[in-house]
């Protein structure tokens, strides 16, 4: 059982909940999300998430490259243990590059719901994605993109892109390969594939947020 730190709507500490519960009831609590950005390639890096694994969707989808709860106690540096249990990328905190924070309140279904205070990061590495792996079936596979492609692709100029999946091969997606709740709203995708845009580019760190 997964115990998880549960706040109120202003981010004020109220006490402790085990996590599905605190979903089936829709209680704030945190969570640490990262995009993972390849400088030297131009290119960012999702994680493909297992449908079997929390059964919000029927079929897998293209995530956010790292994303998972705080436990109980933790600090936002605390994060770095979620980028090595679902990527294996070891990396200091001090690496990372905070976007900010999204506050998200949805019902995603009657026994699902989502409050949550997401800590956003950029995550920079150069490796290949053959060498990600994740510790459980949480996640089913990373996918490659060239930065550009995927900002044409989230701004609908193109109808499909190709990727690189962590087996070296190549994989033709479209938007319905994403998961839809970051396409709409604020466009979360969207808005952290351009943060992470702005970082290969070279711009100041302190003024590059989500």
């Amino acid at each position: 059982m997964e115990l998880i730190d549960i706040y109120n709507e202003n981010h004020e500490y109220v006490g402790i909940c085990e996590k599905e519960l605190a979903h089936k009831l829709g209680l704030w609590h945190e969570v640490f999300n990262g995009i993972i950005v390849n400088k030297n390639k131009n290119s960012v890096i999702f994680q493909i998430k297992n449908a079997k694994h929390n059964k919000v969707h029927d079929t897998n989808k293209i995530e956010i490259s790292v994303g998972g709860h705080y436990k109980s106690g933790e600090k936002i540096e605390d994060g770095i243990r979620e980028i090595k249990e679902e990527t294996g990328i070891k990396i200091d905190f001090k690496e990372l590059i905070y976007l900010g924070e999204r506050q998200v309140s949805t019902i995603v279904k009657e026994d699902y719901i989502v409050r949550e205070f997401q800590k956003i990061f950029l995550i920079p590495y150069n490796g290949s994605t053959t060498n990600l792996k994740c510790q459980d079936d949480e996640v089913y596979g990373f996918i490659e993109f060239n930065i550009d492609d995927c900002i044409n692709l989230l701004l609908k100029k193109k109808s499909s892109i190709v990727g690189i999946d962590n087996n070296e091969k190549y994989v033709e997606v479209t938007l319905e390969n994403f998961v839809k709740a970051y396409l709409e709203g604020d466009e979360l995708f969207l808005r952290l594939v351009i943060a992470s845009k702005r970082y290969i580019n070279g711009e100041n760190l302190e003024l590059i947020k989500w």
